[in-house]
This record gives C-alpha cells, sequence and structure tokens, in this order.
C-alpha cells in the first residue's frame, strides 16, 4: 500500500465510478482497477460492495475513506508548507563568553527581527565546552574566539580584539614604560581558566617563547579577576573592551611588554558537514555585517 493507492481508491469513492475515476487521474480503467484490488488484497478486507457490475462503497470502505482523507490532507499540508518548516525549526546557537558580552546580543536582536518565525536557543560557555557541544551536534553554530582545534570544523574569521595585559596602578609595573616577557611571568598571575580562548591564546604565545606559567589565580569570571586586579592582587590578561572603562578611570593600567602582542580572532564555527538551511546562512551574513 502507498499513496498511490489511496489517491486511486479516494478518486473511485468521490467519482463513485472507475470510469469516471481513470478519466480524472489520466489512466486507464484496468490500471484502476488493479489498484483497487492491490489494496484491498493488502488490507485483507473488501472496501465495495460488487452488485450489478457497480461499485458501492461498503461500511468498511467508509471508515477507511475517512482515515485516507485525513492522512492525504496531512501529506499534502506537509509537502505545500515543507519550507515553512525549516523557517520554523529552532537554531541552537554556542559562545564564548566575550563574544557573548559585546557581540552576540545585537546579532540576536538584528536575526530575531528579520526572521521572527525562526526561535533560537543560546548556549554560553568556555570555547572548549563549547567547541566539544559543535562535534556532537548538540549546536548548530558557535561564535568563539582564539585557535579552533578541531579539523572537523568550519572556521570563518569575522573580527577581532586585542588583549591587554593589567595590573594595579598602585603596582610598580605601572611606573615602568615597558618589561619583559619573563619579568612578566615571575609575577603572581591571575588567570583565565584552561579552555578559554583568553588563555588559550595567551599560554599559546607564551609556547612560542618556550614558556608556560603556573597562574596564583584561575577564574571563568573576568569581572573577579578585574577586581582582584584592582586590590593589587596581581596581574591579569584580558580582553581590551572588557577593561576599558577601569582604564579610562585609571582603576587598572595598561603593562607594555616587548614583543608581545596579543590579539584573539573572532570566528563563526560550524561542523563541516552540518546543513546549511536558509535561515542558518542568513544567520551568518548578519554576523559578518553587524560586526
Amino acid at each position: 500500500m502507498n499513496l498511490r493507492h489511496l489517491r486511486i481508491f479516494k478518486a473511485v469513492c468521490e467519482e463513485k465510478s472507475i470510469t469516471k475515476a481513470s478519466e480524472k487521474l489520466f489512466m486507464t480503467q484496468p490500471a484502476v482497477s488493479n489498484a483497487i484490488s492491490e489494496l484491498e488484497s493488502y488490507l485483507d478486507v473488501c472496501l465495495f460492495d460488487r452488485i450489478s457490475r457497480k461499485l458501492y462503497l461498503n461500511e468498511t470502505g467508509k471508515l477507511f475513506l475517512t482515515k485516507t482523507i485525513k492522512l492525504l490532507d496531512l501529506y499534502d499540508d506537509l509537502e505545500k508548507n515543507s519550507k515553512e518548516l525549516e523557517v520554523n525549526a529552532t537554531i541552537k546557537i554556542g559562545s564564548s563568553i566575550t563574544i557573548a558580552n559585546f557581540i552576540l546580543p545585537k546579532v540576536i536582536k538584528k536575526f530575531e527581527t528579520v526572521y521572527n518565525n525562526t526561535p533560537t536557543k543560546i548556549i554560553i560557555d568556555n570555547a572548549k565546552e563549547i567547541e566539544s557541544k559543535l562535534i556532537s551536534n548538540e549546536i548548530d553554530l558557535a561564535l568563539l574566539e582564539g585557535v579552533i582545534h578541531n579539523e572537523q570544523l568550519i572556521k570563518i574569521p569575522f573580527s577581532s580584539y586585542e588583549l591587554v595585559i593589567i595590573c594595579s596602578p598602585e603596582h610598580d609595573f605601572s611606573k615602568q614604560q615597558s618589561l619583559t616577557i619573563n619579568e612578566l611571568i615571575k609575577e603572581q598571575l591571575l588567570l583565565r581558566e584552561k579552555g578559554s580562548a583568553i588563555r588559550d591564546t595567551f599560554d599559546s604565545a607564551l609556547l612560542l617563547h618556550n614558556l608556560s606559567v603556573n597562574p596564583e589565580w584561575t577564574s571563568v569570571s573576568s569581572q573577579a579577576l578585574i577586581q582582584a586586579v584592582k586590590q593589587n592582587l596581581g596581574i591579569s590578561v584580558l580582553p581590551k573592551i572588557l577593561v576599558k572603562d577601569e582604564l579610562n578611570k585609571g582603576e587598572v593600567f595598561e603593562i607594555c611588554v616587548s614583543d608581545f602582542k596579543l590579539n584573539s580572532v573572532n570566528h563563526i564555527v560550524f561542523h563541516k558537514d552540518k546543513f546549511q538551511t536558509k535561515t542558518f546562512k542568513a544567520l551568518i551574513e548578519i554576523i559578518k555585517k553587524e560586526v
């Protein structure tokens, strides 16, 4: 039994005649008769009473017709509105914490204004966790900063930001015009957690100089690190955009380290095998234009 059988059955019921149904369907009479016989044989029931060479839909046939009409209507609606299903499908978006603070809200606002029928679900975590969620297909697309490790992921750069090394105005480094990397790593360091893009960028830059660090503080909260720096508890590495107010107010001081520039590139990231819907592609374009 397939949709062809059901459509032929419905046409015969509506026309009350094999001949008229065959004309309506542009089929031969034997083809229509065979389809009805095949359907009854498959169901192992008689749908029509055959009296004096005429077909009469019996009570079993009437019940079956009711279900057939519902099924065909549902199928036709599904076929007709399949494109709308794509628009109404939720897009699951992951973001690293810094991008979530400064970029993601305006991107989502713009997207939801244009595509108000497309729901979005947002997950914010460190870069390592978001990358893992992409691989396991828990999210569709992500905004990540720094180095993207997995080769299964497509990476599209769309912006970047500068990382700065900061200390309290009371720290001795605030009085120096410049210092070396070796001087920097001897101080008490207050850093973001491993797996965060900020920490990965800093560690990767140190690795180029064959250096590594064991920080006194490790935190998932950039704000906690800023407050600790204000209290002169150590030195931190954070996005400049995140501490610009504190820098302007003189609450923290930017340290200059010779030959040590830190920049983190922001990427649109998704799995190479991910099917890209119309709204998925539109979101990517909005991200590129809004930043």
